[in-house]
């Protein structure tokens, strides 16, 4: 019987081969996002650095069942875009012999790799969600280390609150699940349909802030939610409660029934003495809590109050299309990262979790790179934003 293998393969030669194979292919992939030779070196440094810990990070590639149902985990190529989304943070408004000239410094390159395995020890709570390709192509922002980090957050809050005994559980839920959906538009750059998710994702967290400091009004905020339900979901009338609890209102000069509706239940709160037309209105709260907190809390606040109007033309359809995506990623990033950075810090408060016990912690990288956003964002300009879409 003729022997059918002709020649012996070297091993290592079909493996080296299969690996400039892989690399040039990434490179294609990506070439209208970063410098190629650059993205293979930082790539392979990671792969080298991080070991056989790659395997803990991603252990679904040896899990038939992910080949099976077609989800399987391309490692490469997941790192290739953390290294991309983390490298295209640190360019924003530099010049092209900026860039060029950090991707020659070692220093950089370090910082580039370092923070990569960063992210690549949260892919349990984020790109292992991400999809594989965008409904609407452009910038993959959820790859950039803010949103990265805060899908993770995100992720790791619904896994604490599963067995969380904390009253107001439910309520941090609904936040949580409202930023992890204002994440994924962002995901697939559907920005403008991202803000009115936010705008309700602030509502919420500030209600939340107030039931929190005001537990004796729980009871009249979900009676209240019955109402809403009750007029515009079923029987489109006020039920008779309600119109009796409406007479007699804390503040008569208020003659909008609707706000009454969504922010009748404040009457509840003794404390809450507003006596102004912002009474019934998450206006009212912001002022009322601006006012009971301390400077560094009150200035929170004040920035969330600000962006919070930024979403006002987005949630009523006067406003769909900006030229500069970038300015949106900025925007909602920093709405997000307000709420669910201190969210999450209060479910763990509330079951006594230790934020600080995990590798990498998550609230000290979200704040580094959180810090590099807010100083972009303050730089933003026609020219700088010129500057960043002529550059990609």
């Amino acid at each position: 019987m003729k022997n059918l293998i002709t020649s012996q393969v070297d091993p290592i030669i079909n493996t080296n081969t299969i690996n400039k194979e892989i690399n040039q292919i990434l490179k294609e992939s990506f070439k209208s996002r970063i410098n190629g030779s650059f993205l293979i070196k930082i790539k392979n440094r990671v792969i080298a650095k991080f070991g056989l810990q790659l395997f803990e990070c991603y252990p679904n590639i040896f899990n038939l069942s992910t080949v099976v149902t077609g989800n399987e985990e391309t490692i490469e190529y997941d790192i290739c875009r953390i290294i991309i989304g983390i490298h295209r943070h640190h360019s924003i408004f530099l010049s092209k012999e900026e860039i060029s000239g950090n991707e020659k410094n070692e220093t950089y390159q370090q910082q580039l790799v370092e923070e990569t395995i960063e992210k690549m020890k949260l892919h349990q709570y984020g790109s292992t969600f991400y999809r594989k390709k965008q409904l609407l192509t452009g910038d993959e922002f959820l790859y950039f280390p803010v949103p990265y980090e805060l899908f993770a957050l995100c992720m790791k809050s619904i896994e604490l609150l599963h067995s969380s005994s904390n009253d107001l559980a439910v309520h941090y839920g609904d936040i949580i699940n409202t930023a992890l959906s204002a994440l994924t538009l962002m995901e697939n750059n559907f920005f403008s349909n991202a803000y009115p998710l936010c705008r309700v994702m602030i509502e919420l967290y500030i209600k939340t802030l107030i039931l929190q400091k005001h537990p004796e009004a729980i009871e009249s905020y979900l009676t209240f939610i019955g109402y809403e339900i009750e007029q515009s979901c079923c029987s489109q009338k006020y039920p008779e409660e309600f119109n009796n609890l409406y007479n007699q209102r804390k503040y008569q000069p208020s003659k909008n029934k609707v706000h009454f509706l969504h922010y009748g239940w404040l009457d509840n709160i003794n404390a809450y003495n507003l006596q102004t037309k912002n009474r019934y209105s998450i206006n009212g709260i912001f002022d009322y809590l601006m006012c009971e907190t301390n400077n560094v809390q009150s200035d929170t606040l004040q920035k969330i109050k600000q962006l919070y109007k930024m979403c006002h033309g987005y949630a009523h359809g006067s406003v769909r299309h900006v030229k500069y995506p970038l300015l949106q990623y900025f925007e909602i990033s920093m709405m997000i990262y307000y709420v669910v950075k201190n969210s999450f810090s209060k479910i763990c408060n509330a079951d006594t979790i230790d934020i600080c016990n995990n590798d990498p912690n998550i609230m000290d990288i979200l704040d580094r790179d959180f810090k590099i956003l807010e100083e972009q964002y303050r730089n933003r300009s026609t020219e700088n934003f010129d500057l960043y879409y002529n550059m990609h």
